[in-house]
Formats: C-alpha cells, sequence, structure tokens
C-alpha cells in the first residue's frame, strides 16, 4: 500500500472513530429526552433525565470537532432550557423546583458563556430567577444558585443575588450571597474592561444583555464601584467568615483572598515585596529595581 493510500486509510478509520461516540451520544440523548417527556414516568425521574441530558449535551460541545457539530450542541441546549423551565412551571411545589429552575440560569450562562448562542427576546434565565425570589426564597439550594449566577452579566442576575442577600431567612444562603455579589460586581467590571477592546464582543453583548444596560454599566463611577465591591466583600468576611463553601473553603477565607488581591494585585498597585535566587543562586529582592522595567519568570521542577 502507498504512503498516501495508508494515509488515506489512517484519515477513514479516524473518522469512523469518532462518528461512533457521536452517533452512540445521539441515541442516549434520544433515550433520556423520551424517558423526560414520559406523562407516565414520576416527576423527580424525569428531572433525573433531564439532568443526564443535559450532561451528555454539554459533553457533545466539548467532543464536537466542526463548527456544525458545535452548533448541533448549541441548538439541543437552548431547546434543553425551555424543557427544563417547562418542567418547573408544571411541578411548581416540587422539593426539585428550585434546583430545576437553578438549572435553566446554568444552562443559559453556558450558552452565553461557551458558545455564541445570539440569546432570545423571552429570556429563560430572567422568567427562573423571577421564579426562584417569587416561590423559593426560603429555599437552601438558593445558595447553589447564587454561586452560579455570580459568573453572570445581566441585571437579574444582580437583582437576585441582592435579594437573597437581603431577604432569605438562612444566614448560611446570605453568606453565600454576600460572597458572590462582590465576586459578581468585580468580575463584571473586569469584563466590561475587556469589552473597551473587543468591539466583536461588544456587539454580541448588547445583543444578549441590550445595549442600554451596556451603556448603564459604562456610564458607572469606577471608583465608588470599587469602594462598594470591597465594602461588600468585607461584610462577607466579617458578617459571614465561618459560613462553608465547597472544597473545604470559608466564605471569610475566600472574602480575604479576594481583598488582597484587590488591595495589593491588581494592574497599577505597587507590588509586593519578593525575595528569591536568581539563575546563579544568588540572592535577589524585587525591591531593588525599583522604577525599573521587570520581568518575573517564575518555574518549577516539580
Amino acid at each position: 500500500m502507498s504512503l498516501e493510500h495508508q494515509h488515506r486509510d489512517r484519515e477513514t478509520r479516524a473518522k469512523a472513530l469518532l462518528v461512533v461516540p457521536l452517533l452512540a451520544l445521539a441515541g442516549l440523548i434520544a433515550t433520556t429526552r423520551a424517558l423526560a417527556q414520559d406523562p407516565t414516568v414520576a416527576p423527580a425521574d424525569q428531572y433525573r433525565a433531564l439532568l443526564q441530558e443535559f450532561r451528555k449535551t454539554a459533553r457533545s460541545l466539548y467532543e464536537a470537532t466542526t463548527d456544525e457539530q458545535r452548533g448541533t450542541s448549541a441548538t439541543n441546549m437552548a431547546a434543553l432550557s425551555q424543557r427544563f423551565l417547562s418542567w418547573a412551571e408544571s411541578n411548581a411545589n416540587h422539593a426539585m423546583a428550585p434546583d430545576c429552575l437553578v438549572h435553566v440560569v446554568i444552562q443559559e450562562l453556558w450558552l452565553e458563556n461557551n458558545t455564541a448562542f445570539p440569546g432570545r427576546q423571552d429570556s429563560l434565565q430572567d422568567r427562573a430567577i423571577t421564579l426562584l425570589l417569587q416561590n423559593h426564597i426560603d429555599s437552601a439550594q438558593l445558595a447553589d444558585g447564587c454561586t452560579r449566577m455570580s459568573f453572570g452579566f445581566g441585571k437579574q442576575c444582580e437583582t437576585f443575588l441582592r435579594t437573597v442577600l437581603a431577604r432569605s431567612p438562612r444566614r448560611e444562603v446570605q453568606g453565600v450571597a454576600c460572597l458572590r455579589l462582590a465576586q459578581f460586581l468585580h468580575g463584571r467590571l473586569r469584563r466590561l474592561d475587556l469589552l473597551s477592546v473587543q468591539p466583536e464582543t461588544t456587539a454580541r453583548y448588547e445583543r444578549l444583555f441590550g445595549k442600554a444596560h451596556l451603556d448603564e454599566l459604562r456610564r458607572l463611577d469606577r471608583t465608588a464601584a470599587m469602594k462598594e465591591i470591597e465594602t461588600i466583600f468585607e461584610r462577607a468576611a466579617s458578617e459571614f467568615g465561618d459560613v462553608k463553601l465547597p472544597y473545604d473553603l470559608e466564605v471569610g477565607q475566600t472574602a480575604r483572598s479576594e481583598l488582597h488581591e484587590i488591595r495589593h494585585l491588581c494592574v497599577g498597585k505597587q507590588a509586593p515585596e519578593l525575595e528569591g535566587q536568581d539563575q546563579h543562586g544568588e540572592p535577589v529582592r524585587l525591591g531593588d529595581y525599583r522604577g525599573k522595567v521587570v520581568l518575573l519568570y517564575f518555574w518549577s521542577e516539580h
């Protein structure tokens, strides 16, 4: 067999190996979709089937190798968000309803941050947030919603975080809301900085969130906004410091770390003193180079 034929043979086998798992995935999604839509299946089992379909759909995006496959994954996810919201509206009093509504937000944020999704006229994310605040303000599951919404950008995410902080009867949920509100506000400011140098992203954000909202954010007094962010982090550390977070973290520990970064490690701040050894093993202090342009290169042998 010639080298050219060998190359073509390898390409054909590689494509076949890719098609098989994609076809299998499509079959699994079809199976879980049928289960989630079967009226004879218990609501809890329908919801679990929806979750399984979400995981498979999300995985299909990361396994996609072409724009067409990525577009198909995004389209499937957009339709799935509507089905999650419909389940929550049909099972408003179910114990899993708050979790389902949070999942609508997760999926809409997934579309915003991982795809070229253009947005919707009727925001499913906003509808889900409205239902969470109206019907489930006392739910412990709102802590997870606060964490998810800290990665958002829209006005409703801010409204949710501020409302949960003010009205939740659970101190542990308030603590998470306080920390995540500060992170949301800080993350939004940083995104605004990026938008100023990324006109193509600005156009997409105007479609997703509305030009009026972006114009309002651009008019913010940055100094006042940063002061509010620091104040909220300080409140999180002092009032809710012992509230637990995933991965053995606490609100106070995380808030103090974020404050240290804002006050000492951001662009424009004076660099902290560093001491170490140069490539020749000689002691070196960063302060010795004050006033000069310095390139720091960190590496590890492990």
